[in-house]
């Protein structure tokens, strides 16, 4: 009778384990925001820029999961504003959570050697953000003339662009060899600058190299980030850019009447890296996973199928009392076999249930909303006196759209002129689809700190 007991028990555990696995797909998080002592929000947003006080509330209150796209938003749009020692704390913190699981290391590869994307549910972002991290981290340096950590951060971004979830793809993000080639050229390094310049010439062949003599960078971005939507367990990307291109123009404070201009060209499409790994479309890459997920999650319910079946054999083959000794050992031989299959079967079933789960269960379709569709750039051969440069926005056609003066920030042996045409200012103070939309929709309130009551001259003595 124990052993009865035995393998009815292990058939009710088999029922539990296999309703676990079933209903385990089924269930999602649904990230809400905390509540915030209004104390602790003033202490932390009072040396934060105006317009952007309820988006460092906001970053708060989400907390870690979506503390590294928080991160990179608000380091881009201080960045924007100049605030320079403000930017690099946010993508020096962005960059420590990325590098936990994406950097070149041991415990990294550790880390993502499965579905990094299903067990790691902090945000890091898609190869091509995280790489555009590592770009402003790069261009901060830049600013301050550190033109080594410069080159640095740029071939830490290089090295994103390999790592795509649990594969490696061609590193093809031409912006980082060229950009690396730029902060070598500008530290003295001329065997370092040509190494990586022909890296980047074996990306791009036809945008021009920097010439010898040249002192100024000019970066351009234009149009707006590339947009994630969930295609079922699908991430898809769509463009959401235009094709324009810019114009510089700049004049010598002795001869003002004399202008001189210099086209910029492409040096990258980030809806392009977006939207593929290594040149390969992204889409393709997902079709492959969806088939993958779909075939694990029918041996899954295959096997658990067949445990059910195999459990109910087991407790179909419990001995009768009347049944003779010999018989009775025949069942209980068969009663045992079959709750050893059941049980083998019931581990296969799981862990497919369990892989086909983690393989893009439900899309993440948290992106950073406010990067460039494309970054142009040129360099330039300026004296120290030229304060700044014009740059004309074109459409594609070549017809001015829009002009601004960009000054140059110039530091040690180079200087560097960057805008953005459009807005860095995220419109939300939430990043897009990082909390339930009846979360994202409502308003961020900055919690006013409780007046204390005034006391009267009886009362204090």
């Amino acid at each position: 009778m124990a052993v009865r007991g035995k393998h009815r028990g292990g058939a009710r555990l088999l029922a539990s384990a296999m309703a676990a696995a079933m209903l385990g797909g089924c269930v999602t998080a649904r990230e809400q925001e905390a509540s915030l002592d209004a104390g602790i929000v003033h202490a932390y947003i009072d040396d934060k820029p105006q317009e952007l006080r309820r988006h460092f509330v906001v970053a708060q209150a989400q907390g870690q999961r979506n503390r590294v796209l928080n991160d990179m938003r608000l380091g881009l749009a201080t960045f924007a504003m100049e605030r320079n020692p403000l930017a690099e704390t946010l993508f020096d913190d962005a960059l420590q959570g990325i590098e936990a699981v994406y950097a070149d290391n041991e415990e990294a590869k550790k880390s993502r050697k499965l579905f990094v994307k299903e067990q790691n549910k902090d945000f890091k972002g898609e190869p091509y953000e995280r790489v555009m991290a590592y770009y402003y981290r790069g261009l901060l340096y830049m600013r301050a003339g550190d033109y080594e950590n410069a080159r640095a951060s740029f071939k830490g971004g290089m090295l994103q662009d390999a790592f795509a979830e649990e594969e490696q793809y061609r590193a093809d993000f031409a912006l980082m060899p060229y950009l690396q080639g730029w902060a070598a050229h500008c530290s003295g390094n001329a065997s370092l600058a040509a190494e990586d310049f022909k890296e980047f010439r074996d990306l791009n062949k036809d945008t021009p190299l920097p010439r010898e003599h040249d002192t100024v960078l000019v970066l351009v971005e234009t149009g707006a980030a590339p947009v994630k939507v969930s295609d079922g367990p699908r991430l898809r990307i769509r463009r959401n850019g235009a094709a324009e291109a810019a114009r510089i123009q700049w004049s010598d404070p002795r001869h003002p009447k004399d202008h001189a201009q210099d086209d910029t060209t492409l040096l990258e499409d980030i809806y392009r890296q977006a939207s593929t790994r290594g040149g390969r479309p992204f889409d393709a890459i997902l079709e492959g996973k969806a088939e993958f997920k779909s075939t694990a999650d029918t041996v899954g319910n295959v096997a658990l199928a067949g445990a059910a079946v195999a459990g109910q054999v087991a407790v179909g083959s419990t001995p009768h009392r009347g049944a003779s000794k010999q018989e009775r050992q025949r069942q209980e031989e068969v009663q045992r076999d079959a709750a050893m299959v059941g049980g083998a079967l019931a581990l296969i079933g799981l862990a497919s249930k369990a892989t086909a789960y983690a393989i893009e269960s439900a899309a993440d379709t948290r992106y950073w909303d406010n990067l460039p569709d494309r970054v142009l750039g040129v360099t330039l051969a300026l004296p120290d006196r030229v304060p700044a440069i014009r740059v004309d926005i074109l459409s594609s056609g070549g017809d001015p759209l829009r002009s601004t003066e960009v000054p140059i920030i110039r530091a040690g042996r180079c200087g560097i002129a960057w805008v953005r045409d459009g807005a860095t200012l995220p419109r939300n103070p939430r990043a897009p689809n990082s909390v339930p939309p009846e979360v994202m929709a409502s308003p961020v309130i900055i919690p006013a700190i409780p007046s204390r009551p005034v006391q009267s001259a009886e009362t204090k003595e």
